[in-house]
């Protein structure tokens, strides 16, 4: 296992979960694995078994890990539809957030353009991944969206099926996201936001922009969204 960096101005267990982070993400603790003893771990980079167990919060509080009564600590699954709804505000009848499926559909590597590139951070004509997600509650379609995320252009040999694969993963393709910012308009249906929605085209709806962050405050996904929510759905707002 690597040492932690010397010579880094950040607390001990950030840099810790710095490198748990990197290894959630390269899949070297894969979805699902049981993380080893603690102990094991901080004697394995030389630090204490508290520094450890505080990079463990960290990660926790992100809900990049599981601790599990009776089998440790477990590695999140970022795929998961769960974890794919974790940034969004849509609550169920309950208060809870609803658990939205999701299917994907339309994906391609464009140039970015301007506005896509100014929320994404990237330079001018950069490529991303474009394609659209559709959330469904139920079986009915809550939320019709357009998602770019930033995408190395040497993948424009990539065959439909692997792009469409990434496009699955979101976000998840690029880095770690811990935390969103979203604008969110209150708009009427156009004829064919209501067709795809099953509403009547002048329904109230929901406009939202919504950009993913990345641990290390990278902009990870920028979506577009058109929420309808109906009679049984909520949208949360945070304090």
């Amino acid at each position: 296992m690597p040492a932690i960096k010397q010579f880094n101005i950040r607390p001990l267990y950030q840099q810790v979960a710095d490198e748990f982070i990197t290894r959630i993400v390269s899949r070297q603790w894969a979805p699902g694995q049981i993380i080893e003893n603690e102990s094991d771990i901080a004697r394995s980079l030389g630090i204490s078994i508290g520094t450890v167990r505080k990079a463990f919060d960290v990660l926790a509080e992100y809900a990049l890990l599981e601790r599990q009564q009776g089998r440790g600590t477990i590695v999140a699954d970022l795929s998961s539809e769960s974890m794919q709804s974790r940034f969004s505000n849509i609550l169920d009848e309950t208060g809870e957030k609803a658990v939205l499926s999701t299917e994907v559909e339309n994906a391609e590597l464009q140039k970015a353009r301007p506005e896509v590139s100014t929320a994404l951070g990237l330079t001018d004509k950069s490529t991303v991944l474009r394609f659209e997600r559709n959330r469904k509650f139920k079986g009915r379609l809550v939320l019709k969206e357009t998602v770019f995320i930033p995408c190395d252009a040497s993948r424009k040999s990539m065959p439909q099926d692997k792009l469409r694969s990434l496009a699955e993963g979101g976000w998840a393709a690029n880095g770690l996201a811990t935390r969103k910012s979203e604008r969110i308009t209150p708009a009427l249906a156009s004829a064919d936001d209501a067709a795809a929605l099953g509403i009547s085209q002048g329904a109230p709806v929901l406009h939202l922009e919504r950009v993913i962050h990345s641990y290390e405050n990278v902009a990870l996904e920028l979506c577009y969204s058109v929420c309808n929510l109906g009679d049984d759905l909520s949208y949360g707002v945070e304090s």
